[in-house]
């Protein structure tokens, strides 16, 4: 929490975890202050392993999480480098299923799937949100006589949120955001390589 100032992996009241999407992004995008924590908690002969596997894991996110056409074989190629890289310099780390799903299947998900595009379209981000949405308006905003009318007031709500008449007059706040650091030459190289 000093070093990053986020609350990285920890419980949460809802009964997750504080680590975000949001999180995870700051991380990659940031590279220069994550790779600082992050150095300092291990040894030193990791360093260059580790900036390594970050440079090649911001890659692969980022070209899985765009919608241009894709050079699916120098992207299967990076992806399963990196996992041997992992698996070889690392022989006692746990690789998680998410992080396998990435490495092993993500450039034959793209081929197969989505014609060699990347797969944005597919994000989760938006559900997500509505989720958050969800809960809030069945709480405070729907009535509570019945399930119909419950799912009714829930539903139209949803509705007035992306009616595109309404949104012309709601005001939007200015979110503070972080900010992030340029792109680093070695990770646009890459991706610039694996995009065509």
């Amino acid at each position: 929490m000093e070093k990053t100032g986020m609350k990285i992996d920890q419980t949460s009241s809802d009964g997750g975890t504080t680590s975000t999407g949001n999180d995870a992004r700051y991380c990659f995008l940031d590279k220069n202050q994550f790779l600082y924590w992050v150095c300092s908690l291990i040894p030193t002969e990791h360093h260059e392993n580790i900036k390594v596997i970050h440079t090649n894991l911001s890659v692969c996110l980022r070209i899985y999480n765009n919608d241009r056409e894709m050079n699916t074989e120098r992207l299967d190629i990076l992806c399963k480098d990196t996992y041997e890289y992992i698996v070889i310099r690392f022989p006692w780390a746990n690789i998680s299923p998410t992080l396998h799903k990435l490495l092993a299947h993500s450039s034959e998900l793209i081929r197969t799937c989505n014609n060699s595009h990347g797969l944005k379209v597919f994000s989760e981000e938006a559900v997500e949100v509505s989720n958050k949405l969800v809960r809030r308006y069945r709480e405070h905003l729907a009535r509570k006589m019945s399930l119909s009318l419950n799912t009714r007031d829930i539903f139209i709500r949803l509705m007035c949120n992306s009616d595109p008449v309404l949104n012309v007059y709601r005001k939007f706040t200015k979110a503070s955001k972080k900010t992030h650091s340029s792109e680093p030459p070695d990770q646009e190289i890459l991706f610039s390589q694996l995009t065509c």
